[in-house]
C-alpha cells in the first residue's frame, strides 16, 4: 500500500502542477476556437463519463519547495472508486456514473430519477423557463440532466438543447398528432441526441483541427470566470440572459492546450457533487487531474503512445524544441522520460500545424469519437425512418453545424454578429467555403 501511494505522489501533484502547468500568461487560440467550443467539451464529457466516488478521503499537501506558490497548502477530495473487474489482465477497474453513449443524458439524466426530473409529461417536452434558461429548484441548481461543476457556459449548452428538444416535438406532433406524450419524448430525444453527435462530429471536430491555427497571447477583457460558476454563475447568467451570454462566448477566444496556460482560479475552486451541492474542501484542480490520472491506472505518456502502436521518447528534446519547456520538464522529471505524465506530455508535444491539441490527443481522440458512433446501433442499423419518423431523420441531415441550430432559435444572431463559418470560431473570424458534409451512417456488419 505504501509504494501504491509513494508512486501517485512522484513526482508529487503539486510540484508538476506548479511547475509545468501554472498559467504565467494567457495564451488562446486566436480565431480558432471561441469559449462555445470550450463549452462544448464540458457538455460532451458530463454526456459520457463520470467516475464514482469512495468515501474514503485523500489529503495532498503541497511539499514546500512549491508550498508558497499554491493557492491552497493542501486540499482534500473523495478517493475513486474501485472494483474487481474480473478479468485476469485488468484487475482492478472504475466505475462510471454516467451513460457512456451519445443519448444526450447531459440534458436528460443518467436514471430514472434524473430523467423524470427534467420532464414536463406534457408533449414530450423538458423544463425550460420563460427566458430560455435552465429552470432551478429551491436550492438555485439547474434542473437539467447533468448538474456536477456546473458554470453559465455549460448552462447555456443545456438550455439550448433543451429549446431544440422542445421544437423537435413541436415538429413531430404537427406531423403526428396521435402520438402521445411518451412517444414524442423518446423520439424527440433520438434526433435531438443524434443532432448532437452529428455537430460534434463534423462542426466541433472540424474546428479544432483546422489547417490554419493562430496562436496569441493576450489579455481578455471579459467577465471575471469565477464568477460565472455555480450558483453564482446561474445567476450573473440569468441577469446577462441567453443571448448576449452567447454572444459573448462567441466572440471570446478560448485558451490553448499547452504549458504553463492552467487558470490560476482553478487552482482553488469549489467543487460539487453529483447532485450539484458545494462540497465543504476547496480544490487544485490542477493538481488533482494529475493525481487523477495517476489514481485511475491511466498509463504515463511513454507507455500510453506504445499502447497505441505509437514511437516513445527517449529524451526530452524527442518531444519539444522549446529549451524552457526542455529545462522545466527536466527539473521536475529528471532524465526519466517514463515518468512524464500524460496530461504533461500532451500540452508540452509540439502540435502538427493547424491542430488545437496534440497527435498523441488526436489519435486517442480519433478512435474513441469512431467507435462511439459505429457502436450505438442509433447511428448505424437504427439510423433510418422507421426510428426516427421521416421528419425525423430529415431533420438531422438537415442540421450540418451548432450554427443552424442557433439559427432556429435567435434567428437574428447570426445575421448581426457571426462573421466565421462555425459558431466554434471567433465570430468575428474569416468565413470559410461552404462544404457541405453529410453524416454518413453504416449498418454495422
Amino acid at each position: 500500500m505504501y509504494v501504491a501511494i509513494v508512486k501517485l505522489l512522484e513526482p508529487h501533484p503539486s510540484v508538476v502542477a506548479t511547475k509545468l502547468l501554472e498559467r504565467r500568461k494567457i495564451i488562446d487560440c486566436g480565431k480558432q476556437f471561441n469559449m462555445i467550443a470550450c463549452s462544448w467539451l464540458q457538455f460532451m464529457i458530463h454526456d459520457w463519463i463520470d467516475h464514482m466516488e469512495d468515501t474514503h478521503q485523500v489529503e495532498i499537501v503541497a511539499p514546500k519547495e512549491v508550498a508558497g506558490q499554491c493557492p491552497l497548502k493542501s486540499f482534500k477530495f473523495l478517493r475513486s472508486k474501485e472494483i474487481s473487474t474480473g478479468s485476469l489482465q485488468t484487475k482492478i477497474g472504475f466505475v462510471n456514473s454516467r451513460t457512456p453513449w451519445w443519448d444526450g443524458s447531459v440534458i436528460y439524466g443518467n436514471n430514472e430519477a434524473g430523467m423524470g426530473k427534467v420532464r414536463v409529461y406534457k408533449d414530450g417536452k423538458l423544463k425550460i423557463s420563460s427566458d430560455g434558461l435552465l429552470e432551478h429548484d429551491e436550492k438555485g441548481i439547474p434542473i437539467s440532466g447533468d448538474v456536477r461543476n456546473c458554470w453559465a457556459g455549460f448552462s447555456l449548452l443545456q438550455a439550448l438543447f433543451v429549446k431544440e428538444h422542445n421544437l423537435v416535438c413541436d415538429m413531430l406532433k404537427e406531423n403526428y398528432p396521435d402520438f402521445d406524450d411518451e412517444k414524442l419524448y423518446q423520439l424527440s430525444r433520438l434526433v435531438t441526441s443524434a443532432v448532437i453527435a452529428k455537430i460534434h462530429t463534423i462542426d466541433w471536430t472540424v474546428e479544432l483541427l483546422r489547417t490554419d491555427t493562430l496562436l496569441a497571447a493576450m489579455r481578455i477583457n471579459w467577465v471575471n470566470m469565477k464568477d460565472l460558476i455555480g450558483k453564482e454563475g446561474e445567476k450573473r447568467l440569468s441577469k446577462i440572459g441567453m443571448d448576449k451570454m452567447l454572444v459573448s462566448m462567441g466572440y471570446q477566444a478560448c485558451g490553448a492546450v499547452t504549458l504553463w496556460n492552467y487558470p490560476s482560479w482553478m487552482r482553488d475552486l469549489v467543487a460539487h457533487d453529483i447532485d450539484g451541492d458545494e462540497r465543504p474542501d476547496r480544490v487544485d484542480m490542477a493538481s488533482l487531474e494529475i493525481y487523477r490520472d495517476r489514481e485511475r491506472k491511466v498509463p504515463r505518456y511513454n507507455e500510453f503512445r506504445r499502447n497505441l502502436l505509437m514511437i516513445p521518447i527517449s529524451k526530452w528534446e524527442d518531444l519539444t524544441d522549446d529549451e524552457e519547456v526542455i529545462d522545466a520538464l527536466y527539473e521536475v522529471y529528471g532524465d526519466d522520460v517514463e515518468k512524464l505524465d500524460l496530461l504533461v506530455g500532451i500540452h508540452a508535444e509540439k502540435k502538427i500545424k493547424g491542430f488545437a491539441i496534440s497527435e498523441t490527443a488526436f489519435f486517442i481522440f480519433v478512435l474513441i469519437a469512431s467507435r462511439r458512433l459505429e457502436a450505438d446501433r442509433f447511428f448505424t442499423t437504427n439510423f433510418n425512418s422507421q426510428t426516427y419518423t421521416e421528419e425525423g431523420l430529415q431533420w438531422v441531415n438537415r442540421t450540418e453545424c451548432l450554427k443552424d441550430v442557433i439559427d432556429r432559435h435567435f434567428p437574428e444572431m447570426s445575421r448581426n454578429y457571426m462573421r466565421c463559418s462555425s459558431a466554434f470560431s471567433v465570430w468575428d473570424s474569416d468565413p470559410n467555403a461552404p462544404n457541405y458534409v453529410p453524416l454518413y451512417m453504416r449498418p454495422a456488419s
